[in-house]
Parts: C-alpha cells; structure tokens; sequence
C-alpha cells in the first residue's frame, strides 16, 4: 500500500513538476513574444523611414549616385549612431588594409613621416636603409606633395600618409619636393612595416613599440636578444602615444616579459561585459625576462598601450616615466561581412593583472615629466638627449639617481621650455 500511494506521489510530482516548467517556459515565451512585436513596428518605422528617403533622392537629386558610396555610407552611418567612436564599418578595401595591417602582412615604402606645420605636406624624418624608397632617392627632409595624383594638404595628410602602406609588392605613385623642384616616383610597398625599434644607448636598451600587431613580439624578441648581445644591462620601452593592436597580440608581448599569471584577478587580462560578467582571461607562463626596465608614457598613451604599462607595473617589472594616460581600456572585436567588409564593435572592457580599471581615470606615472609643448609636437623626431622622459628613465636605470632604488616612489617633476626642472 505505502509503495502504491509513492509511486502515485511520484508521479503526481512529476506531472507537477512539468506543468510548472511549461508554465514558465511559456511565460518566458509570451515576454520574449511581445517584445518582439513591440519591437517590429520600431524597425519597420526605421526601414520604411530609410526606403522613403531613397526614393525622393533617386527621383529628385540633382547629381550622379555613386551606389558604392551610397551603401558604405548607409552602413557607415548605422555604426556611426551607436555613439561610440571606436565602433567603425569598413568596405571591403579598407577591411583588407587592416587585416593585413594587424596580420603583418602590411608593406610600406621605408619611410617615417609627419605633417609639416607650415605647408601641410608630408615631411620624410627618416628614410630606412635598403629600403624601396631609398632605392627610389628619396631622402630625409623632403615633403611628399602628391600620392595618386592627389594633392597633400593639412587637412588630408593622414589619410594621404595611409596610402604609404598596403598590401606587400603593389606600388603606389608619389611627388616629393626638395630645394623647391618636384619630382615624380613609382615606389613599391616592399618594405615590412616596424612595430618595434631599438637602440643601445650606453647600458640601456631603449625600444620602441608603436602598435600591438601579429609580428609585434617577433621583432621584440630578435631586438631584446641583439640589446643583450651588445651589453643592454636593463630596458626601456617606450609606449608613448601607442594605443592599436589586439588584446590577443598585446597579451602575447606582454607573457614574453612577465612571469605566470592565471585566472580571474590574476590574469594579463579579465575581459568583461556590459553586465561585468568575465567573458574571457588571458593568463601567462612561467618564462619571463630579468632586467630592471622603465615604461614611458604619456596622454595619448591608450588601450593597449596602457595594458602593456600596467601589467608591467604590477608585477613588479618596471616602473612608469611620463604623463598620465588617456584612460581607455574598451576592447573591440571584428565581424566580417558577407560583402567582403566588417564591422570592428566594442565588446568588452578589459581589467589588467592587479590594479583597478583604468578606464576613464588613465594610469599615473611613479616619475611624472611633463613635456614642453613644443618638445611634445615633435616627439617622433625628437633627439634623445632632449627627451627628458627618455633620459630621466636612463638616469634611474643607470643608478645615477636614488629613485632607481625604489619603482612606486611618488615624484614629480615639471619640465619647462628652458629644460629647468622643478622638484
């Protein structure tokens, strides 16, 4: 009797049980359902609105429809209304630009370039040895006038300085100035593009790293290996105005120069949601390089580039020479679509090993040097024995000032045009 009235309960739970899981399924449902309808009329509005535009301009706009340009811009447009300058559309061109820039598949000409404040043209600040353009003649100190056949202004000279890097072999047709005569030139994207650059200067190795791409970490291992070899006994990185990359190739630097890390907290980096969920870690091995080193940075210092110093500030690796950073740690992913371009979207915000998020409060340097403006506008061409940054990093590294005994310690210094500091 009493196992006759449990199976009955049994399965009296059991059909209640159901019924209730129904219940709820179908409550979900019915809440999914209707934001759904409620949602439709929204869009339809927003197409319909779109299509009525459409038709009033194919029937009354004046000019020529460039359909390309059209539908670029329409999906351009939409990015656009997310609010959110890092979100970005790119045509397939453009796409295929970017892959092969992050891939490191990405060629130039050999040169270094930056608009020139009187003119607006592109001014060469260095020509790299065996390169197209040296082959080409072209020297340090000449302005690049015209790329394609379009003319080099103010205004355009970023994305005209663009066009100096492709995809590897193809060629691009410029006119350069010098001693006021022009001259035309067909040089070919020939030359691998650098994220890395280095130099010994005296005891310390002094690199450069200006983006986070595929073949990033490559070169800093061939340029740390050659440091050593010609004496480095410590290192500087220099990550001044460095932001682009991937988390995943910055991760990858990073694991290079520090010990382990694992999950959660104690991750190179915990990736996390609008909701602050963690959606991904980047932990690291055992393997790490033993010198002292020093991180500079400055405000233009961002994203990736201000991973990079903070996870070598909190294990305990370097210490920080500069300004505060720019404070931006959104990471984005890229989207392909089915047309051959992508939607590269912000996704996640990422957290560095220790610390707290430096998004939107930057990372507060240990040696804090501000740069005169003037020094400032002209960083890239800057000679090392003005930089003060540079040489304050040296000094300390070198032993020749005792806050090389301690990397947290709070300083600041002020630098002015005359190159008189303040304490």
């Amino acid at each position: 009797m009493n196992k006759k009235i449990s199976l009955g309960l049994a399965i009296a739970l059991i059909i209640l049980s159901a019924t209730a899981t129904f219940a709820i399924t179908m409550s979900v449902s019915q809440r999914m359902y209707n934001k759904l309808i409620t949602d439709l009329p929204k869009r339809a509005q927003m197409y319909d609105a779109v299509e009525e535009v459409d038709k009033i301009v194919r029937s009354k706009y004046y000019g020529d429809i460039d359909e390309a340009l059209l539908d670029s811009n329409l999906e351009n447009g939409y990015i656009n209304g997310l609010g959110d300058k890092y979100s970005r559309y790119m045509n397939a061109d453009a796409y295929k630009l970017y892959s092969s820039k992050l891939e490191g598949r990405s060629a130039g000409i050999g040169v270094e370039v930056e608009t020139d404040p009187e003119s607006g043209y592109l001014l060469i600040t260095e020509v790299y040895p065996n390169s197209p353009a040296q082959t080409e003649g072209l020297q340090k100190g000449d302005k690049i006038v015209a790329i394609g056949g379009d003319t080099v202004t103010a205004e355009n000279s970023s994305e005209m300085a663009g066009r100096l890097s492709g995809i590897k072999l193809t060629s691009v047709s410029l006119t350069y100035r010098r001693d006021d005569v022009d001259k035309s030139v067909n040089v070919v994207l020939g030359y691998t593009n650098q994220t890395v650059s280095y130099e010994l200067i005296g005891t310390v190795g002094y690199i450069k790293i200006s983006a986070f791409y595929k073949n990033t970490l490559n070169q800093l291992e061939k340029a740390v290996d050659q440091l050593k070899k010609e004496g480095a006994k410590s290192l500087v990185f220099d990550v001044r105005s460095t932001y682009d990359g991937t988390i995943e190739y910055t991760c990858r630097v990073i694991d290079y120069l520090v010990p382990t890390a694992t999950e959660g907290n104690k991750a190179l980096a915990t990736l996390v949601d609008k909701n602050g969920n963690n959606v991904k870690t980047y932990s690291s091995d055992a393997k790490d390089i033993t010198m002292p080193m020093a991180v500079l940075i400055n405000s233009d210092t961002a994203g990736y580039g201000e991973l990079f110093a903070c996870d070598l500030k909190d294990f305990g690796k370097a210490f920080l020479i500069g300004e505060k950073t720019a404070g931006r740690a959104d990471v984005q992913e890229t989207f392909e679509l089915s047309d051959g371009g992508a939607v590269v979207l912000t996704t996640s915000k990422m957290l560095p090993y220790i610390s707290e998020s430096f998004d939107g409060k930057g990372l507060t340097p240990d040696t804090e040097i501000i740069l005169a403006d003037s020094l400032r506008e002209n960083l890239s061409t800057l000679e090392k024995e003005r930089d003060t940054q540079l040489q304050a990093a040296i000094s300390m590294l070198a032993g020749n000032s005792s806050e090389a005994e301690t990397e947290n310690k709070k300083c600041k210094l002020l630098l002015f045009e005359g190159g008189e500091i303040l304490f």
